[in-house]
């Protein structure tokens, strides 16, 4: 219940959907507000006994009913983005999931936006971590992860996904769908209108001296 309060969040930094705005479908209120990410889909906070990146053991019916109910308050509320998570589900890496993350947040939840891998996400769907780099590549785009967080070698990562595009191992349509998905939330969010953020306050990020605002919020 707490995790459910938690999901305003999405609002106060996406702004408030109208009234009647459909669950699943991404919105964004303006300029000042940004794009946010509901994470780590799904059960992240349910590791047998409590273990970062670890496996959550439960049925589909507890998967559903303790860990994906904050997920059905973010979609309500039009968050645009979802994190995959690093941890498993009975066994099974959720980056490489089609399940859940097609079937179930994509299909039968009815989210428009689009997925994102954690930070070298899909590394760890093999042991050693990416060592089969292709085969991580092809688990992820295949599962249903849209936009892939690269930090290091992303001229590898292209080479080889546009290998595994080439050779059919991974379907055009769903690179389209990706895309499709990506552009879908930059259009809500006006990023082809308004590519940069204000930068008038940019002096202040860092600066030894707190501006009077910031004083006076946290007086």
């Amino acid at each position: 219940e707490i995790v459910r309060k938690m999901t305003t969040i999405v609002s106060g930094l996406q702004g408030s959907p109208p009234k009647g705005h459909p669950s699943g479908y991404p919105f964004v209120a303006g300029r000042k507000n940004v794009i946010a990410c509901a994470k780590h889909f799904v059960g992240d906070g349910g590791t047998e006994k409590g273990i970062n990146e670890g496996n959550t053991i439960c049925s589909y019916e507890d998967l559903e009913r303790i860990h994906m109910a904050p997920y059905l308050d973010c979609l309500s509320q039009g968050v645009c983005t979802v994190m995959a998570s690093y941890s498993s589900w009975n066994g099974r890496k959720l980056h490489a999931d089609h399940f859940l993350l097609t079937e179930v947040l994509k299909d039968k939840l009815g989210f428009k936006g689009f997925v994102i891998s954690d930070w070298e996400g899909i590394d760890r769907l093999c042991e050693p971590m990416g060592a089969d780099y292709r085969f991580c590549i092809s688990s992820a785009i295949n599962a249903g992860i849209d936009m892939v967080m690269v930090p290091f070698g992303y001229q590898k990562y292209l080479q080889e996904l546009a290998h595994l595009v080439e050779s059919k191992e991974i379907p055009l349509s769903r690179i389209d769908d990706a895309v499709e998905r990506i552009l879908r939330v930059k259009f809500v969010a006006g990023i082809f209108e308004y590519p940069y953020s204000d930068r008038s306050l940019l002096d202040t990020v860092g600066c030894k001296a707190p501006p009077s605002w910031m004083l006076s919020n946290w007086r």
